[in-house]
């Protein structure tokens, strides 16, 4: 082969070349220089809080052979549990109906047949809201005592009034997490860390983990005081951080 033949083939397998790659955009990928040197890393940041708000539902249940006498008995119930309520200082806002129901009770014939219709029970439910826990108990106990036989509590939640403060800090923990991290595999790599070039956040939803307890079986009073502890919660926040390489 002469110099002008072999001049000629490379030409040719570099033309080649240049055309296979130009068709093989969708297997063939050129990082940016931030793709090719960056590092992601996770940061986790909590915040643990003592909670300054507390909730709790109440109500009553009132069995009768009537609709009307059903209805008045439950009426005569949840007005003295309200009372007792607002006579505690629970303002009117925070005190919420949440479940209102009348239903039929049956009783079926022990001989067989159809059953019929023996009496309804009525029900009322509100969810309270107590800002100054400290009376909590108080307000739970006062509200079950005026109730009854026919009240009915079903649990307790507790919670951050404002929870922006804590949601700061536990990003500002999120943050320095993952940058500790970065510097971390940064030096184990010999290279030095650069600035954030993306940041995303998780935030658990559902606000602090306070905890929620039932009380007390329906009907069931309280002879002593209620022992209530609220316990402590948390905001939890991660956040995805992609981070240049000096």
């Amino acid at each position: 082969m002469n110099s002008r033949s072999f001049i000629v083939l490379i030409s040719v397998i570099t033309l080649a070349a240049a055309f296979s790659a130009c068709g093989a955009d969708k297997t063939t990928v050129i990082s940016s220089p931030l793709e090719a040197t960056g590092v992601t890393v996770t940061g986790h940041g909590e915040v643990v809080m003592t909670p300054d708000t507390g909730f709790f539902t109440v109500g009553v249940e009132v069995r009768a052979k009537s609709v009307a006498d059903a209805r008045d008995g439950a009426a005569r119930a949840a007005d003295k549990v309200i009372s007792s309520l607002r006579a505690n200082k629970v303002d009117e806002k925070d005190i919420k109906t949440t479940g209102l129901s009348i239903n039929p009770q049956y009783e079926s014939p022990k001989n067989g047949g159809p059953a019929t219709i023996v009496g309804y029970v009525v029900s009322n439910t509100v969810e309270v809201k107590v800002r100054k826990l400290d009376t909590f108990s108080k307000v739970i106990d006062d509200a079950t005592g005026a109730g009854g036989d026919s009240v009915r509590l079903q649990g307790v939640r507790f919670a951050l009034e404002d929870d922006a403060k804590a949601t700061e800090q536990a990003r500002e923990n999120a943050m320095a997490d993952a940058k500790k991290k970065g510097e971390q595999l940064a030096k184990a790599g010999g290279v030095s860390l650069g600035k954030p070039a993306s940041i995303s956040e998780q935030r658990f939803q559902g606000g602090p983990d306070f905890i929620t307890k039932s009380l007390a079986a329906p009907g069931q009073a309280f002879d002593a005081t209620t022992p209530i502890q609220p316990g402590s919660g948390k905001v939890t926040i991660d956040v995805v951080v992609r981070y240049s390489l000096n």
